[in-house]
Order: C-alpha cells, then structure tokens, then sequence
C-alpha cells in the first residue's frame, strides 16, 4: 500500500516537471541567424507555454497568437525591434489566447483607411491574464485594444499618434499602470468597463485625455496625470467610481466633468488651470461625493449644474478663479461644508436658482465681488414657444436661491459678506467683516457736523 502511495506521488511530480521541462525557448531573427526569421513563424512551431525570443531588427507581418505564450525581446528595448503591419487593415498583434505575454516591442502601422475597422497595435480578443509591458504602440487606429478582455495587465507601455491609445470595451478587471498616452485623438478611452484599475499613468496632450463612457463603472483611477487636453478626466453616464489624487491640469475645457453620473467619489485631486472649470457635474450628476479636492486657477473652480442634486462638497480648494469658486446652478440639496473659496474675480461661492443647500463652515475671503451670493431673482419668465416634453424638470423657472441654509461660514474683506433674501433663507452665526466701509446715510455727517459746530462754539464761550 505505501509502495503504492510513493509510486503515485512520483508519478504526479514527474508530470509536473516533465510539463515544466518541456516548455522551450524559439529565437527569431530578420538576419536569418536563429531558429525562424518571422515571428508568426515562430508562433506557428511552438508549444503551449513557449517563450519567442525577438532579436532587434524590423519584422513586416501580421501576427495571431492563438496559444499560450510569451513572445519578449531580446534587447528589451522596444525602439530598436520593431513590428511593422504588414497589412495595415489588421492587427500587428492578434491575441485570441489566454495567459500570452508581450514586451519590448515597437508596434506599428496598424492604421486601417476602412471606415469603422479598429485595427490596432494590440488587439486582445475576448481574453485574459495577459500581460503587456514596456511596448511603443504608435500610428495605429488603436495602440491597445481590449475588447471584452478582463484581468490583464498594461504596464510601461507607451501609446502616441494613434487615433485612441488605449481602448478599452466591455473589459473588466484589468490594470493599467505607469503607462505613457500621449498625441493621440483619444488617451484611455473605456466603454462600459467595470473594476477597472488605472495607477500612476501620464495621459497628457490627446484631445481627449481619459474617457469612461455608458456604464464604466467601480473603477479606480489614482495619481493618474490627464492634462493638455479638451477635457483631463471625462466621465458619461457613469456611477461608482473613484478618482484620488489625480492631477488634471491645463486642458482647455475641464479638468475633471461628470455628466449624468452618480454616486462617484472625487478626492485629493488637482484640477487647476483649466479654460473652463476645475470639476465639472453636469446634467444630473447627483450624490457624487468631492473632498479635499483643489480647483484653483481656473474660469470657474466648481460648477453643479442643471440637476446636480445631493452631492456633498467637503473641504476643497478653490481659489483664485477669473470668475467663482463654487457655482451652484439649479442644483438643490448639496452639503457644502469646510470648503475654501478665497481670492476669486467673481463670487467666492455662488447659488443661482438653486434651492435647499447647506452651506456651513465654509471660508470665502477677499473675493472682487461678494463672499457668499445667493441670487435673490424673482419672477423669470419662461418662452412657451420652446417648451418642450421634459419642462416638467424645470422646477427652477420661477425659483430664487431659497431655502437654503447658510451657517458658520467665516466671509472677510469681500466686497459684500452675504447677498441674499435673508426672509427665504435660514442665514445665522457667520463672521463676517466686509471690504467696503458701511453706507452712512447723508443725515449722519450732516448731525456731525452740527454737533462738532455746536462743541466749538462752546469752547470758544470758555
């Protein structure tokens, strides 16, 4: 019986290194000097689990890899073993096998004149567990394609003068980090991905930076750089995602936007020196969460608008704006709390036709206009001839900034504290102390200067 026993446990180990044993390095060569001259070559020789070994040179071929592998360069340097597309109506790399490795390589050519063909430098093709590192990926429709393709990893790559440079469809679970996108249409463009991860990758000077789009949703981007762009982070129809510590700076419309998305989480990010706004909700984008976030340097710092209910804006920054810090409009029931809206052209925090906001513990000093505005407008009128079917969301029509409470908040060296309709709002224990000297009536220095009169002719009596 224990003859048995170490007779199979031998058997056992036997297989398993005999499987490890049989797993083979193949070199290719363009020379000629090594065991195939093409790369497909290769692949096509090999078993399960080989290793294709590149040297430098410059390979003409269109490659499907359909087994597992790991296909590496020799030199390691992605700029001298290049793969240029032979047809540039196909992918330089197919990949239609789990678990295949790729790295060093510089990928090229795969830029298709058909209209609606994505052919790409990388094309990963319903898989997963692969892993990509240190590729250039350059004039292709795509860089790299993960079509429905999860847990995969994209590391030190670096993706330029493509049309997107990393695209990614319906793929799950798949980490991106340390990659370098840049001079392409789109940056990272994902298309209802979930559980994503993107970490420490520089997406700067794309006409679009980072795109999630229908449905992208639970991904994490951290100290992610997405600036020098139409927009840095980009973000439709969206929810549950978390952006931390990310740097989206000098693009020319905004640095972070949500449009209709819900329930993200912004904090510790820098959106400054952007055309337009620093961070951006849009059109019912509600019950997002924005802390400690710096929007400063901007047109706007922080605009809600238009729906932008339930969203809670906790200790951020935004300063030195050309216009306001924070813009409230038709948005209701926000929590603005611990905020610094300090040193703006405009209104430090701005509320237009917007209604049941909480505002306490909020700094806004030496703003050019007022600390605290909330626009006290009555009576606007509607046009009936362009009232269409979804006037039924237009509850702010009529609406002034009211309801709102206004608490704790400590307003100095503004042209005004607080403007509002203080009989609509509940407005109590805030400091403030205004830049502008208070109105004295003309009555006032006219009885002063009675009263001085008065005291001089008195001690001239004495």
């Amino acid at each position: 019986m224990r003859i048995e026993m170490y007779f199979a446990i031998a058997f056992v180990f036997v297989t398993i290194t005999a499987g490890a044993v049989g797993a083979k390095t193949i070199t290719v060569s363009d020379s000629g000097a090594a065991d195939y001259n093409s790369i497909q070559e290769a692949v096509n020789h090999t078993s399960e689990g080989d290793t294709i070994l590149v040297y430098s040179g410059t390979y003409i071929e269109n490659i499907e890899i359909n087994k597992k592998l790991t296909i590496v360069s020799q030199s390691g340097n992605m700029d001298d073993t290049i793969v240029l597309a032979a047809d540039s109506n196909d992918h330089v790399f197919h990949v239609t096998a789990n678990n295949v490795t790729i790295s060093g390589f510089n990928l090229t050519g795969a830029n298709s004149t058909i209209k609606n063909t994505e052919t790409s430098g990388i094309y990963l093709d319903g898989v997963h567990d692969c892993i990509l590192t240190d590729n250039k990926l350059s004039n292709n429709t795509v860089g790299v394609f993960l079509d429905e393709s999860s847990n995969n990893t994209l590391s030190n790559n670096t993706a330029s003068d493509n049309s997107i440079g990393i695209f990614l469809v319906g793929s799950s679970n798949n980490t991106l980090n340390s990659n370098t996108v840049f001079n392409n249409r789109g940056g990272i463009y994902m298309f209802g991905g979930n559980n994503n991860t993107f970490n420490g990758n520089n997406v700067s000077n794309n006409t679009y930076c980072i795109v999630l789009d229908y449905y992208s949703n639970n991904n994490l981007f951290s100290s992610n750089k997405a600036s020098n762009g139409e927009n840095g982070i980009y973000i439709s129809h969206s929810s549950n995602n978390t952006l931390i510590a990310n740097t989206a700076n000098s693009n020319n419309e905004s640095g972070i936007y949500l449009g209709r998305s819900n329930s993200n989480t912004l904090s510790n990010n820098n959106a400054l020196n952007n055309s337009e706004y620093g961070i951006y909700l849009n059109k019912f984008s509600s019950n997002n969460v924005l802390s400690n976030n710096n929007a400063s340097n901007n047109n706007h710092g922080i605009m809600l608008y238009y729906y932008s209910d339930n969203n809670a804006l906790i200790a951020n920054t935004a300063n030195s704006n050309n216009d306001h810090g924070i813009y409230l409009n038709e948005s209701s029931n926000n929590m603005l709390e611990g905020n610094i809206a300090n040193s703006n052209s405009g209104h430090g925090i701005y509320l237009k036709s917007s209604i049941n906001n909480t505002l306490k513990n909020n700094t806004a000093n030496s703003n050019k206009f007022y600390g605290i505005f909330l626009d006290p407008s009555k009576n606007k009128t509607v046009n009936t001839d362009i009232i269409t079917a979804d006037f039924k969301y237009c509850k702010f029509l009529g609406d002034s900034s009211n309801n709102n409470t206004i608490s704790n908040n400590h307003l100095t060296d503004n042209e005004i504290g607080i403007v509002a309709n203080y009989s609509e709002n509940q407005i109590y224990d805030n400091y403030i102390y205004d830049m502008s000297p208070p109105h004295v009536p003309f009555i006032a220095p006219v009885l002063i200067l009675i009263i001085l009169g008065m005291a001089t002719l008195f001690l001239k009596r004495k």
